[in-house]
């Protein structure tokens, strides 16, 4: 079943509706330049989904170690035993007990669900569904979602966005812990995690990155202890700009070449000028000229850029005959 068009004539959620009521299996490709997001079906169920943004593809393994499931240290001497033995880093990580697998399947659900959430707000994107792809056939942690499930949750999340979005409306804002909170709240487990995470040195966009928990939670949790008057806003850290390198038009460089060109023709003309107004200059001996032809000139352009005027006839014989 050929599936395939942009965002603007069919939204996301009839594309995933569609797919999923004729309980297809294949991989839902979309491009939103230079983003491209892959969310793989079996029978109408999603089973997996990542985002590339040009060559750059979050790995289950990188966001495991990002969100801190497993430390960088612990990783890279995972990865050293995957160089000798040649097993799969998720076969190590399970096989030797780093994680269980129901803490891998959450984690793979979660992210499935952060690439949804993200495909919600796009309106435009040409997608196309390759039927009987399968998106990673080698994996071997299997989930399977259901999709009207995760439509949901992505419209409910999509419709709380705007009150999030204006509460914390820059990734640059840094929130710091209200010394003497009136409330006294116990928190839940994901935002303990980002009230933990809360000092003056980190903003919301440091936040993201260190929470493990996508854009959405993240921010979800950050509203929720700002509402319960848990954190409060300290500043908002300066945008880093980059110089732009100044731009040379056509204009400009035209400018200079025409003055220069000017100038020559006006010196020329004045060079000129001045050799025919030397009547002497004309009378000047001819087997003199011929003679001392090329030293006449050596020494008529010295004398020209000395006195602005070129040698008459009699301080040319001068030099030459004395």
């Amino acid at each position: 079943m050929a599936i395939e068009g942009d965002l603007r004539s069919l939204n996301i959620t009839s594309v995933l509706q569609l797919i999923s009521g004729e309980r297809l299996t294949g991989v839902l490709k979309i491009k939103k330049h230079p983003e491209v997001a892959d969310v793989g079906f079996i029978d109408g169920d999603i089973v997996g989904a990542f985002f590339e943004v040009g060559e750059r593809v979050e790995t289950l393994e990188t966001y495991l170690v990002k969100s801190g499931m497993i430390g960088k240290n612990l990783f890279e001497m995972i990865v050293d035993i995957h160089r000798e033995t040649k097993r799969s880093v998720i076969n190590i990580i399970i096989e030797d007990k780093y994680l269980s697998i129901e803490e891998i399947e959450k984690t793979i659900k979660f992210k499935i669900q952060e690439v949804i959430d993200e495909l919600f707000t796009w309106r435009e994107g040409d997608f196309k569904f390759n039927e009987g792809m399968h998106i990673y056939p080698k994996s071997v942690i299997k989930v399977r979602m259901h999709t009207e499930g995760l439509i949901l949750e992505s419209a409910r999340r999509l419709d709380e966005w705007p009150r999030i979005a204006k509460a914390i409306p820059s990734e640059d804002i840094v929130f710091k812990r209200v010394e003497r909170p009136e409330l006294k709240l116990q928190l839940k487990e994901d935002e303990a995690r980002v009230f933990a995470l809360i000092d003056e040195r980190q903003s919301v966009g440091d936040l993201l990155q260190m929470s493990g928990l996508g854009k959405f939670h993240t921010y979800s949790c950050l509203y929720h202890l700002q509402s319960a008057g848990q954190i409060e806003i300290a500043y908002a850290k300066p945008a880093l700009k980059k110089t732009p390198k100044p731009s040379v038009s056509v204009k400009s460089l035209t400018m200079p070449i025409v003055v220069s060109i000017t100038a020559g023709i006006l010196l020329a003309g004045f060079i000129l000028g001045a050799v025919f107004s030397k009547k002497d200059f004309l009378h000047f001996d001819w087997c003199c000229t011929a003679r001392y032809e090329g030293r006449n000139e050596d020494y008529g352009r010295i004398f020209f850029l000395k006195h602005q005027r070129l040698p008459s006839a009699q301080e040319l014989e001068d030099l030459f005959w004395q």
